[in-house]
């Protein structure tokens, strides 16, 4: 007799299946920057009761992806340029150990999984399609957290990285930031890692981290251009 008892997944509770769904639509821009959001209507397009949207929307306040007005209401963030530029920093501290990590433990593993990020991104580069360039984009810098193994940095990664993963989508497609320049950013990228070169690479994916608050703080300027009388 088999005596081996198959392990019981927990079960995903509705209040964290419900702040899933609402992190992926501001990631992914179905909830655009700066809307307002309605607790009664979001419960509605969910199907769920307002209680757990309730919930949902105080943990992503807690990971910076909404705020709360007082006598306003709850609205996704609106970034100023220091958050950004310190989210920054602290994206460019956790990747950099990572990959310095990963390129000296498990640079095979590193480089077929950033080979099919690069894939998919050159596939919507193709097809002009500028969210499924941002999921590439993505899945890329994933696989270097993922591959430098430790455990703590990958749940730091997760739960403050979102503010930025919103931005970099709406820059892409709402911003119109350019895609050639990042593409060929990310295969630099690759042929470090392949040369086994973490100095140069530690390098590389800083000064591309750092392209995002450019990016941005250009939109800024531009939006203020023409709002100039």
């Amino acid at each position: 007799m088999d005596r081996t008892l198959k392990k019981i997944e927990p079960a995903i509770s509705l209040t964290e299946e419900t702040a899933d769904r609402l992190r992926d639509a501001i990631i992914w821009g179905e909830l655009p920057l700066g809307c307002k959001l309605s607790e009664q209507r979001l419960a509605d397009m969910l199907g769920v009761s307002r209680s757990p949207v309730r919930d949902a929307l105080a943990t992503l306040q807690s990971e910076g992806l909404v705020k709360v007005s007082p006598k306003r209401g709850t609205f996704v963030f609106t970034p100023d340029l220091k958050v950004v530029d310190d989210l920054c920093e602290h994206r460019c501290i956790l990747e950099t150990a990572s990959l310095r990590k990963a390129i000296s433990s498990s640079g095979d593993v590193l480089l077929q999984g950033l080979g099919m990020a690069v894939a998919t991104m050159e596939k919507a580069v193709a097809q002009i399609d500028r969210p499924g360039f941002t999921k590439g984009d993505i899945e890329f810098h994933n696989t270097i957290i993922i591959c430098g193994g430790n455990r703590s940095i990958a749940a730091t990664y997760r739960r403050t990285i979102s503010p930025l993963m919103a931005l970099r989508t709406h820059l892409f497609v709402s911003m119109n930031d350019a895609l050639d320049r990042s593409m060929d950013e990310h295969l630099e990228l690759i042929e470090a890692c392949r040369r086994g070169q973490a100095d140069e690479a530690a390098a590389l994916v800083e000064n591309h981290i750092y392209h995002l608050s450019e990016a941005y703080r250009a939109a800024l300027a531009k939006e203020a251009m023409k709002k100039a009388p």
